[in-house]
């Protein structure tokens, strides 16, 4: 007879999961029917060498749409630990009901050499075909997770059309009993006080100073764990949201639906009516002041779609601007940190890259093709981007604010570029508008389905951290002085190091930064350095660059690659708008 080895002995773990907590204080329930069954089904494989642990690994109410579970997270401690050998359960969507995450489970299995069996469902993993049929299941399973939470969803949509409610935050004025919404008269006076004051004030803020001043605070209730939640002090937010509740007027809201609800109504029609006029006059946030400085409030967003908002900084003799990205909740939850990025000089580099798009006949004959525009009329109009451009040069504030806010639909900043969405109907009407009187914006032409064209800028102005890395601040060129040593030392210590890359290819920026004594950050900052263009370096040769334009400041800038835009944002004259190439064959055809 043969007699297993304690070698040979598999230890295995019995995992079970209930979803729901109804009927688990039973003598005999679900989870317990699992183990019994596994428990069997291990002694049977005794002589495999299988043995229980006597460890209990068991999920009441917890959903398998998501590994976060208390007894699962301990098994897999315990499998990558070595202390469990085979995982057994009664069912695969006991396990999870999730693809993505039963593929990293099974990461954890082999990693530790560990292995699972479903009692019910016989397959094996070893081959192909067991792990096709395993891919089926589990696709099922989770096929079925979100079948029923649409079934939960449609279930909801029904109740609130027949006026139910349908749990969650009990509303201020009510109590929920036998899942029914049931008027709290204490509540309901300071509810029905808080729509008439506010009629009277015209104010959210004031009427929310009056409620703290009164010692009313938000809503607390009893959750079904037996734990009080809410209580806190009333906000403006809280205020704002509280009179545009309809379940005041004994109605329900399902989407952009009311249906008539079976709560009784606290507020009445009239008072109720008259609150939303006033709500939809006073709105809670501030309408941006054409004159104000902040032009790109309303365009800026972030790489994750985060609106930048204007944050100001103040100090002795000056004031610093910086667009920062809204911190969404789901930001802070990801870790997803604030980007900042200096407002003066993302304005202008903005500026830049739309006056670079006007002076560009095809960009502007694209933009104007979109709209139907051919022939006569097309060459015409090509050859007014740069006339366009220069009204955008000496418009005032508010002007320069009307126009980028109705040539643009929006600007994404990322770390390594700025995309600038371009509206073709207000380009074709911005290149026709004579500047006599001041520019507005034709919104009826705009709609989902309007022709753009998206503008990418190669440029580092965004930062997630406090140190901004901008380009130098434009200044007026002075002429007449003597070259800047230290800025013609650095163009030579470019040039150096551009020499030793391409001479020593096989070794790498760092070998190559020690090789001449620098910091691979400020080695690799040399480099950049290289890609300034032609009239730029000279200028520093000549000393005719433009006074604010030190080393340090432009060791530290980050070059978008247009030279053009370079120009712009170092403060040098304009230029017309030709290349090199044309310049060439100017020359050529000189006698």
């Amino acid at each position: 007879m043969h007699t297993v080895c304690e070698s040979e002995a598999k230890r295995c773990a019995v995992y079970t999961r209930k979803s729901t907590i109804d009927r688990f204080e039973r003598d005999f329930n679900s989870l317990k029917s699992q183990r019994e069954v596994c428990s069997a089904y291990i002694k049977s494989q005794g002589y495999k060498g299988w043995v229980e642990l006597p460890k209990r690994y068991d999920d009441a109410a917890q959903s398998g749409a998501t590994l976060d579970r208390s007894a699962l997270q301990e098994l897999i401690a315990d499998i990558e630990s070595g202390l469990v050998d085979v995982v057994v359960i009664y069912k695969i969507d006991r396990l999870t009901r999730s693809l993505g995450d039963f593929l990293r489970l099974m990461e954890v299995f082999e990693r530790s050499s560990a292995s699972f069996v479903s009692v019910t469902q016989s397959f094996d993993t070893s081959d192909s075909m067991g792990r096709l049929v395993l891919n089926i299941l589990l696709t099922f399973a989770q096929f079925e997770r979100e079948m029923i939470a649409d079934r939960i969803r449609d279930k909801l949509e029904a109740m609130k059309r027949r006026g139910m409610w349908t749990g969650g935050v009990p509303p201020y004025g009510y109590d929920v009993i036998d899942r029914r919404l049931v008027i709290n008269k204490a509540e309901a006076v300071q509810v029905d006080w808080l729509f008439r004051r506010f009629l009277e004030l015209g104010s959210y803020t004031k009427v929310c100073r009056e409620v703290q001043r009164n010692g009313m605070r938000a809503k607390e209730w009893i959750d079904r764990k037996g734990r009080s939640r809410g209580g806190g002090v009333v906000s403006s937010g809280m205020v704002y949201n509280l009179l545009g509740n309809c379940i005041y007027i004994g109605k329900v809201k399902s989407r952009e639906l009311t249906f008539e609800g079976e709560h009784e109504a606290i507020i009445a029609p009239d008072i109720w009516e008259a609150a939303q006029q006033l709500r939809t006059e006073r709105s809670m946030y501030k309408v941006i002041d054409e004159a104000s400085p902040n032009i790109l409030l309303g365009l800026l967003y972030d790489s994750f779609g985060r609106p930048m908002q204007i944050s100001d900084t103040r100090k002795p003799g000056h004031r610093y601007r910086y667009y920062v990205s809204n911190q969404a909740l789901w930001a802070k939850g990801h870790g997803v940190k604030r980007a900042r990025t200096n407002a003066d000089e993302i304005e202008k580099l903005v500026l830049a890259c739309v006056q670079s798009f006007l002076n560009s006949r095809d960009k502007v004959r694209s933009a104007l093709l979109k709209m139907g525009i051919h022939g006569k009329r097309l060459d015409a109009l090509g050859k007014s981007g740069a006339q366009a451009s220069e009204r955008i040069d000496i418009a005032s504030v508010a002007e320069r604010r009307r126009i980028l806010h109705a040539l643009i639909v929006t600007i994404e900043l990322s770390e390594e570029s700025l995309g600038i969405l371009f509206r073709c109907s207000e380009v074709s009407r911005l290149v026709q508008w004579d500047g006599q009187c001041a520019f507005q914006a034709d919104q009826v032409g705009w709609s989902q389905r309007q022709a753009t064209i998206l503008e990418e800028i190669p440029v580092k102005a965004l930062r997630f951290r406090r140190s901004i890395v901008m380009p130098v601040e434009p200044a007026i060129a002075i002429t007449g002085r003597q070259p800047d040593r230290s800025l013609v030392s650095l163009i030579k210590e470019a040039r150096q190091a551009q020499s030793m890359v391409d001479t020593q290819r096989s070794e790498s920026l760092a070998e190559l930064a020690a090789k001449a004594r620098r910091q691979p950050g400020y080695f690799a900052r040399l480099l950049r350095l290289n890609y300034l263009a032609p009239d730029i370096i000279a200028s520093i040769i000549d000393g005719t660059q433009p006074a604010a334009l030190t080393r340090k400041r432009l060791i530290k800038s980050n070059l978008p690659m247009d030279w053009a835009l370079q120009r712009a944002l170092f403060g040098f004259a304009p230029r017309a708008d030709h290349s090199l190439a044309h310049s060439a064959r100017y020359e050529r055809r000189k006698p």
